[in-house]
């Protein structure tokens, strides 16, 4: 019966928490589609604090900031929102759009990147655990059905190749935790040789770029990459996206 208890009072408190976290997304939407911008990040922001974490609210709160002018804010929840839906039309429109609108460069991944981007890590998993169920049926048939072996053995190949797939998929994602990508936040960033103040500048970054974290200094200091250029940068102008 204690059990029941903390059951049904847990169930309550979701369900309650669940309502104000809709009731505030409704009135955040409001906020925006009456042209109140401010208003509509400001509660976006809540719902993110809270532990909000969803496409939905990134891609909202992209567009919020984006009209109220808040350019890093908007290319740091458009890229948050491509990570979970990077097949998304519009998430990727905006997000050009905004960093066109910083005067900064798109990401330009490679092909064998541009694959394994299509889909995100987690979709990666499911087919991995798809590819496993399927191999793990061919081997299992193959013990029964001795006549068989030779075409299940072919058809193995199928899931062999998914699960191939499925890990240098999960790899290019596990990739992008060992080196982050970050947003530019602070005007007039500018890229060092070395990780010293006080060293010689190597290039200017536009406020809201996207960077690719290549190294990292233990007092503080991020090399990061952009357009084809590496340079040193204080981790405070910077704000990690990924993970």
């Amino acid at each position: 019966m204690k059990h029941l208890f903390s059951t049904l009072a847990f169930t309550l408190v979701f369900t309650v928490a669940s309502s104000a976290q809709n009731e505030v997304f409704s009135t955040a939407q409001s906020a925006y589609d009456d042209g109140r911008y401010a208003e509509a990040v400001l509660l976006y922001d809540q719902l993110a604090d809270s532990g909000v974490a969803n496409m939905e609210l990134h891609y909202n709160l992209g567009n919020a900031a984006f009209k109220d002018s808040d350019l890093p804010k908007a290319v740091f929840h458009y890229r948050k929102a491509w990570h979970q839906a990077p097949r998304d039309p519009d998430i990727e429109a905006n997000l050009r759009f905004a960093l066109n609108a910083a005067g900064a460069i798109e990401p330009g991944p490679g092909f064998i990147e541009r694959i394994l981007s299509t889909l995100a890590r987690d979709e990666w998993i499911a087919v991995a655990v798809g590819g496993y169920v399927l191999l793990m049926s061919c081997l299992g048939l193959m013990l029964f059905l001795p006549s068989a072996r030779r075409a299940l053995f072919r058809l193995g190949l199928v899931p062999v190749t998914i699960l191939f797939l499925a890990g240098a998929g999960w790899w290019y994602w596990t990739g992008l935790e060992a080196n982050p990508e970050w947003v530019v936040v602070k005007n007039d960033a500018t890229a060092l040789f070395g990780p010293v103040e006080g060293s010689t500048a190597h290039y200017k970054l536009p406020l809201a770029a996207l960077v690719r974290q290549t190294d990292t200094d233990s007092k503080g200091w991020i090399e990061v990459e952009y357009d084809g250029k590496r340079g040193w940068l204080e981790a405070d102008n910077i704000q990690r996206v990924f993970p």
